[in-house]
């Protein structure tokens, strides 16, 4: 519910100024004529200045209400406090009801309110009517762009199924929203082959432009063969100047080497997980390393571990841990990876569908969910030809 009403605070915020007056103009006199509609079964019998005093605070209470339902549905008591208050004070402030009318005097009394509250209902039709176009329209404009950013998204993190030499991998993102900061990417060089997974802080267009410049620049870099300290580097140094201040990009990555290990670097992600088809254990890959585009001169480092045939490396984004049931229970990285220990010798697609089933089962998506599988397929694990 709270996150309901936040996203609700969030359009209204995002409306224009001139929407924002129209819309309260067209909800004083829609309810304007609450104020003069009670002098019907009252005969007539409120003077001149009580009954536009009646309509003025039928409409302005109705105003008030609106503007505190839209900033906090608690905040509706105050209106109420006030529209009680004024209520049991009116008599007072305004002085008390006449006798009522009669003859000739009621008939162009009654003709009058009804006319003035069919004029200030036809206004407030009109001015919401207004809202609704302008509103309509920019949401229409939005939703496009939204849709355009939303495709461009998924041209950039494809879904994959592949194979390089001894090695397949398969892998998909999941965005939360219509644009994800995740990234997912295997990238094949005359020398080698680098499989990662990077995670912008954030969701939403601002993390997908920073995903889209971070995989072009990893893109160009590993296309000359670099390996995975530098690239690491590169990125640093290229996003920090790209960024605003409060973002950053978490990064985990697996490389053929060309002998019988691969290259791995963690910087501020989660691990990366191992499973060895020798002794059926898993183990955690990880550097102690902050996230790159935090600080401008950051140096980062790589390491090696082995690989033999059948061994099973899972790389994935904290959107997949970070879920949560009904009791609040978070699945967390050790339900992650027993399913990966279940699951270790199955097919990678029968792994991935198995490992989205029991996200999706323990709570709801509420970020970016990303994964990537990489299996080796002979101990040999030659480079890439």
């Amino acid at each position: 519910m709270a996150g309901q009403w936040s996203e609700q605070y969030d359009f209204w915020k995002s409306m224009a100024a001139r929407s924002h007056v129209l819309f309260l103009a067209g909800v004083f006199c829609m309810f304007l004529p609450a104020g003069l509609l009670s002098d019907i079964p009252a005969m007539g019998a409120n003077g001149t200045g009580r009954l536009v005093a009646n309509a003025l605070f039928s409409g302005t209470i109705a105003v008030g209400y609106v503007l505190a339902v839209r900033r906090n549905p608690r905040w509706v008591l105050l209106p109420l406090a006030a529209n009680l208050l004024l209520a049991s004070q009116f008599d007072r402030i305004f002085g008390p009801a006449g006798p009522p009318l009669t003859g000739q005097a009621l008939q162009i009394r009654l003709a009058a309110d009804v006319n003035l509250s069919t004029s200030a209902i036809i206004i407030a039709f009109v001015l919401l009517s207004h809202v609704i176009r302008i509103e309509g329209t920019r949401y229409g404009r939005v939703r496009a762009e939204m849709t355009l950013a939303r495709d461009i998204h998924r041209q950039l993190v494809p879904a994959i199924a592949r194979r390089i030499g001894q090695f397949e991998f398969r892998g998909l993102s999941l965005a939360s929203g219509d644009v994800g900061g995740d990234l997912i990417d295997v990238v094949e060089s005359s020398q080698r082959w680098t499989a990662f997974v990077a995670d912008v802080s954030g969701h939403g267009v601002a993390a997908g432009l920073l995903m889209g410049m971070a995989k072009s620049t990893a893109r160009t870099e590993l296309r000359t063969g670099a390996p995975l300290d530098t690239l690491l580097n590169t990125l640093n140094t290229v996003l920090f100047d790209l960024k605003s201040p409060s973002m950053f990009v978490t990064f985990a990555g697996l490389q053929s080497t060309g002998g019988h290990d691969l290259s791995f670097t963690v910087a501020g992600h989660l691990p990366i997980l191992r499973y060895c088809a020798s002794s059926g254990t898993l183990e955690e890959l990880s550097i102690a390393q902050l996230p790159l585009a935090m600080f401008a001169e950051r140096t980062f480092t790589s390491a090696t571990v082995g690989c033999s045939a059948g061994d099973l490396f899972v790389i994935l984004t904290d959107g997949l841990t970070e879920v949560f049931d009904h009791r609040d229970r978070e699945l967390g990285l050790e339900g992650v990876k027993a399913v990966v220990c279940q699951q270790a010798t199955a097919p990678l697609d029968a792994i991935e569908e198995r490992l989205l089933e029991v996200v999706r089962a323990h709570g709801q998506q509420l970020d970016d969910q990303t994964v990537l599988l990489v299996r080796c397929l002979d101990s040999t694990a030659s480079p890439p030809v």
